[in-house]
């Protein structure tokens, strides 16, 4: 999905894919939709628990595998094991997590460009690097631990 999802477009969508539009499940919507940055089903409870006080994290948990079968949220593990949702339309991007100090640094989606282009060419495959994390050392921490003498 290219264009910039509204609630009004995802609830339209869920309807039509035959999913009922409850106030718990708006409001869950509402709030991912509206995320700048990476949210955990957690966080997710927590701000809508603070609207709708009877709301269960089942239900929380339940929406966002639905929005994200539905193509309008990516799941990525930055790590930590907490599963982390982003609107698909602001995902265009990728993680570098460092395994040492847990620094994220985000990159660009054109960085993939290359890899894409080889695994068409190579295997005939269509990649789609929507959103996700790969881990590894940063250069703080690289660095650190070069100048540490070797035991």
């Amino acid at each position: 999905m290219s264009d910039t999802i509204t609630v009004e477009k995802a609830a339209q969508s869920l309807q039509e894919m035959g999913y009922r539009l409850t106030p718990q499940r708006l409001m869950i919507l509402e709030a991912v939709l509206s995320s700048e940055d990476h949210v955990t089903a957690e966080e997710l409870y927590e701000h809508v628990k603070s609207r709708y006080p009877h709301i269960s994290f089942s239900t929380v948990y339940r929406t966002m595998e639905v929005l994200r079968d539905a193509g309008f949220v990516t799941q990525t593990d930055l790590g930590g094991g907490r599963v982390q949702y982003h609107p698909v339309d602001k995902a265009k991007h990728h993680h570098l997590i460092c395994q040492s100090c847990g620094h994220v640094e985000e990159v660009s989606d054109e960085i993939f460009a290359g890899l894409r282009k080889d695994l068409h060419q190579k295997y005939g495959f269509d990649a789609l690097l929507t959103h996700f994390a790969i881990f590894g050392r940063c250069r703080v921490c690289r660095e650190r631990e070069s100048r540490q003498p070797h035991r």
